[in-house]
C-alpha cells in the first residue's frame, strides 16, 4: 500500500536540523513546515549542541548531515544523546559506507538515510522514528 501524504504530516514536533549547506537548510527547514514540524535550522554542529545543551527538551527529533567540518553527524548524536539518552536522531548523507552504519547502529540510531530525494521519504522517516519513542515532557 502506497503512504497517503497524510502519513507523514507532523503533529508539530520539534525538529533540529543541521546541515553545514546553508541552501539546504533553509530549503529543508521551508519544507518541513509546510508538513506542520516546527523547525530550527543550524549550519554548524557546534551551534547545534550549544542550542541543545540550553534545552535537550526543546527539540523531539535531530536530523543531521553525516559529513560535517569538525565534528560530523555521528559524533555530534554521540554528543547529543549523553545530554538526553533515547533521543530519536535521523543522519543523512549523500554518500555513507557500511562503516557509517555500524558507527551509527552502535549508538542505537537506525541506519543512516541516503539523503532523500522528496520530501515525503524525509517525512516518512521522522515518522518513524519519532513514532518509536515516548513523547516528551514539554518545557515551558
Amino acid at each position: 500500500m502506497e503512504p497517503t501524504r497524510t502519513d507523514f504530516k507532523s503533529h508539530g514536533e520539534r525538529v533540529l536540523f543541521v546541515d553545514d549547506e546553508e541552501a539546504l537548510v533553509f530549503l529543508m527547514t521551508q519544507m518541513l513546515e509546510r508538513l506542520g514540524y516546527q523547525v530550527t535550522g543550524c549550519t554548524s554542529p557546534e551551534e547545534a549542541l550549544e542550542m541543545f545543551r540550553s534545552g535537550p527538551r526543546s527539540f523531539d527529533v535531530v536530523v543531521s548531515d553525516l559529513s560535517m567540518p569538525v565534528m560530523s553527524g555521528v559524533d555530534l548524536a554521540r554528543e547529543l544523546l549523553q545530554i538526553r539518552p533515547g533521543m530519536p536522531i535521523l543522519i543523512a548523507s549523500g554518500y555513507f559506507g557500511p562503516a557509517d552504519n555500524e558507527e551509527a547502529r552502535s549508538l542505537g540510531l537506525p541506519d543512516l538515510l541516503l539523503k532523500p530525494d522528496t520530501i515525503e521519504k524525509l517525512g516518512q522517516a521522522l515518522h518513524r522514528v519519532i513514532g518509536k519513542c515516548e513523547p516528551p515532557a514539554r518545557e515551558g
